[in-house]
């Protein structure tokens, strides 16, 4: 009788523990070329969903895509978060100096094949899916099974950090 109650409370503790795992975590293959050369077609991407407060400039997001055509996500990095500066190339398609609340600037690293912030203007903080924490395999290498990092993805766009800091 004991052994069989310890069995149901431990099945569903695993249960439980994976239902949050799954509301916490997700894996995000990319899909093109936008955050070339940071992230390229094909590379799995671990991602957390997080609250608002919690996102930074240069985090890799997953967006939900404003784009009827396509998958439902789109992964970009955020450039500005409410209240910061408009990056100079967004410039020309927004009409404030800065973001307002509850909207974002997200830019592609890859800016001649990215859709972003300089196309569509703001994204709605409301749409981010998750921020990536991790490369889990490399579409360069697939046989490669240790994780990255985030921090250890590669550069910022081509807006640059210098840029960046000279519009604050």
């Amino acid at each position: 009788m004991w052994v069989l109650l310890v069995v149901i409370c431990a099945i569903a503790t695993s249960v439980l523990l994976i239902l949050r795992l799954r509301a916490t975590y997700s894996v995000i293959r990319v899909d093109g070329d936008s955050m070339a050369p940071t992230l390229i077609d094909g590379d799995r991407l671990l991602a957390r969903r997080v609250a608002p407060a919690a996102l930074r400039s240069g985090h890799i997001a997953v967006v939900r895509s404003p784009l009827p055509m396509g998958g439902p996500f789109l992964i970009k990095r955020i450039a500005a978060l409410p209240g910061e500066p408009i990056p100079q190339p967004v410039r020309p398609l927004v009409p404030d100096a800065r973001v307002p609340d509850g909207q974002l600037i997200l830019i592609g690293d890859n800016t001649d094949a990215s859709f972003d912030s300089r196309d569509h203007g703001y994204f709605p903080i409301a749409d981010i899916h998750a921020i990536t924490i991790r490369k889990l395999t490399s579409a360069r290498d697939p046989s490669r099974t240790e994780s990255e990092p985030v921090r250890e993805f590669g550069p910022r766009n081509r807006i640059g950090n210098k840029e960046m800091e000279q519009t604050k």
